[in-house]
């Protein structure tokens, strides 16, 4: 089963605060299970909050679960996301993103960001 993480996810996945189900999920990635793909904006999103002050988590960091699995996957934001957004209503415009990436490879979206989970826009878990 293919799943998008936001950076929400991510970040609560780097320092062991996910919830019991995203943590399944996240150990059977590792395991070579499952995938997840990770929208380059989410982790560029994750690097403005380590500039911030708002996680303790540097680049080096924010990288390093890549190395433990392929099957952690980056994804891009590319033209077919693009064509995706207008028929995304949020507030946050890496949210419209990261569910438009989850839209475009048909997976499920894990995040604990309410808007995303109370749009009805994409299945979610957390």
């Amino acid at each position: 089963m293919p799943y998008v993480a936001d950076a929400h996810s991510w970040v609560y996945y780097l320092t062991g605060k996910l919830s019991k189900k995203a943590d399944e999920i996240f150990t059977s990635v590792e395991n070579g299970e499952d995938v997840i793909y990770v929208p380059t904006i989410a982790l560029a999103e994750c690097l403005y909050l380590s500039d911030k002050g708002k996680i303790s988590l540097d680049m080096k960091e924010l990288l390093t679960k890549f190395k433990i699995s392929l099957n952690f996957i980056p994804v891009s934001f590319n033209f077919e996301v693009l064509k995706i957004l207008p028929t995304i209503k949020m507030t946050e415009l890496h949210d419209r993103i990261i569910v438009a990436t989850s839209k475009l490879l048909n997976s499920k979206l894990i995040t604990k960001d309410e808007e995303i989970k109370n749009s009805g826009l994409i299945e979610t878990i957390w």
